[in-house]
């Protein structure tokens, strides 16, 4: 009779329980975990210099929560399952923009890419269904590993001014290693972030759905990310990885832009390639029988930045009020001149630098793929590996930040012996807002002055002065070309600073 009695107290209980869906549900051993979760709180606000009393809210909404039971309908777990996985993906998705972008940045991405990144987010998510079977534990490892993903990206655009990838997980032993000569700094934004998700966290603990087939579960999971993957590979068959600053997170937003980097870490084989076919083809091409002599010549190459000479396109009316490059035109003496195509059109500049010094093309290549940022961990063969081997000493210059498109990894890789940036140039030589022509081609010719008779010298020398845009207006600059028959001011400024370039080749030593 007790025994009959208990198990209707139980079920009268659970139907109790049942009929409520949230009800208080107080422990000792919560004090606990609040103050501990409020000290790791308050130790985040006060390194970060956020307000202590948001550490003490969040502390209270963090108790409250660890206070709940929740309860909900068990015949309806799937339904639950599914909006815990796509809420929880939303709010990672924008957690993750929130922390990396400011207010202004935030609002450029597209529906579409926000889209895109929430679909990442899910399929994440039902993969670790898959494995787990149980979703807040999914939901939990999920967001975790993401904010954590956005995080280490956080500090590494801190400390070299772009964006982590897939590809530079080659390097992490590298970066771990110079990791404490770092100053690691927490914005208040990261500081919201952190708390934010303690508080989710404790939230997604209290939801407690069990299913007994779990096979089924599994099943469904893996349909539903399969289908999810496939629609987000095909919709973004096109969209190109971002690697310059944070563009890729702005634009693609940063989790999709991750799983496009690793898309494009994978380069196919092009038809008919082999080392076999590469030696045959060499046989046809005699060894030189001269490695080196004393009459090799000093190499100076320039890269001169967006540099393009637009009579070609005369036929269009393309008429200017004085000749842009007189200088350069007129050049007609022991001199080859010619045309070649840029692989890439308003960005993505070492794509450029790249296939000069390395004889490789972009065509073979993911568009819109950065091989400085994403293909290069060891020693390429390129042309300076050819001189250093006739005993050349090889120079770099790029009067511009060392951690744009990662040149100074990437310099010492192609062999370079010494790279100078923006700190080795005089930087009150600035046009609009760049190092000019002339202060770079004064530095070669320094270097030039400074070798010994015998010493056998290439420069490579990457321009910054003609960067864009070019629809602001400089204190320091005056246009000095327009268009005759149009008005167009981004035109007219970049003809301007192409006219200046053509001044400055004027040196003598240069020319």
């Amino acid at each position: 009779m007790n025994e009959n009695k208990a198990e209707r107290n139980k079920i009268e209980q659970n139907k109790k329980h049942s009929a409520r869906l949230i009800e208080l549900d107080y422990k000792k051993t919560n004090i606990r975990a609040g103050l501990i979760a409020f000290a790791v709180m308050l130790g985040f606000c006060l390194y970060g210099g956020v307000n202590v009393l948001v550490a003490a809210a969040a502390g209270l909404i963090y108790f409250g929560i660890k206070n709940l039971r929740i309860t909900l309908p068990e015949k309806a777990n799937p339904i639950w399952a599914a909006l815990e996985i796509f809420l929880s993906a939303i709010m990672t998705e924008h957690m993750v923009q929130y922390l990396l972008l400011d207010a202004e940045l935030r609002e450029k991405i597209s529906v579409n890419h926000t889209r895109w990144n929430v679909l990442c987010c899910m399929v994440f998510y039902l993969a670790l269904l898959v494995i787990t079977a149980k979703p807040k534990i999914a939901c939990m490892i999920g967001h975790i590993f993401l904010l954590s993903l956005a995080g280490i990206n956080y500090f590494v655009y801190q400390f070299r001014g772009n964006e982590f990838s897939f590809g530079d997980l080659k390097a992490a032993s590298t970066g771990l290693s110079v990791a404490a000569n770092y100053k690691f700094v927490l914005e208040d934004r990261a500081v919201y972030v952190i708390l934010l998700s303690m508080i989710y966290v404790a939230f997604i603990r209290k939801l407690n759905f069990e299913f007994k087939k779990k096979w089924m579960l599994r099943i469904s999971a893996f349909a539903a990310a399969l289908v999810m993957g496939i629609y987000v590979g095909i919709a973004t068959e096109d969209t190109v990885m971002e690697s310059w600053e944070q563009k890729g997170t702005y634009r693609n937003g940063y989790i999709l832009n991750f799983v496009l980097s690793i898309r494009d870490s994978f380069v196919a084989e092009p038809d008919g390639y082999s080392k076999d076919v590469v030696e045959e083809i060499s046989k046809e091409y005699p060894e030189p029988e001269n490695k080196g002599s004393e009459d090799d010549p000093t190499i100076i190459v320039i890269m001169n930045e967006s540099f393009a000479d637009l009579s070609v396109i005369s036929h269009y009316g393309f008429e200017t009020t004085e000749e842009v490059t007189p200088f350069f035109d007129s050049m007609d003496t022991n001199v080859i001149k010619g045309y070649a195509l840029s692989s890439v059109f308003g960005a993505k500049t070492p794509d450029s630098e790249w296939e000069f010094l390395t004889g490789n093309s972009m065509a073979f290549l993911p568009s819109g793929s950065v091989p400085y940022q994403q293909y290069m961990s060891k020693k390429p063969y390129s042309l300076v590996s050819t001189l250093k081997e006739r005993g050349y000493s090889c120079i770099s210059m790029h009067p511009y930040y060392a951690s744009g498109w990662s040149r100074s990894k990437v310099y010492p890789l192609l062999g370079f012996d010494e790279s100078l940036f923006i700190d080795d140039f005089d930087q009150t030589n600035i046009m609009r807002e760049y190092i000019t022509d002339q202060e770079l081609y004064n530095k070669i010719i320094d270097q030039y002055e400074e070798k010994t008779s015998d010493e056998k010298l290439f420069i490579l020398g990457v321009t910054m002065q003609n960067h864009g845009g070019y629809t602001d207006y400089y204190d320091n600059f005056r246009n000095t070309i327009n268009l005759k028959n149009h008005y167009f001011s981004d035109v007219n400024q970049y003809l301007s600073l192409i006219h200046e370039s053509d001044k400055h080749w004027k040196s003598d030593y240069l020319f």
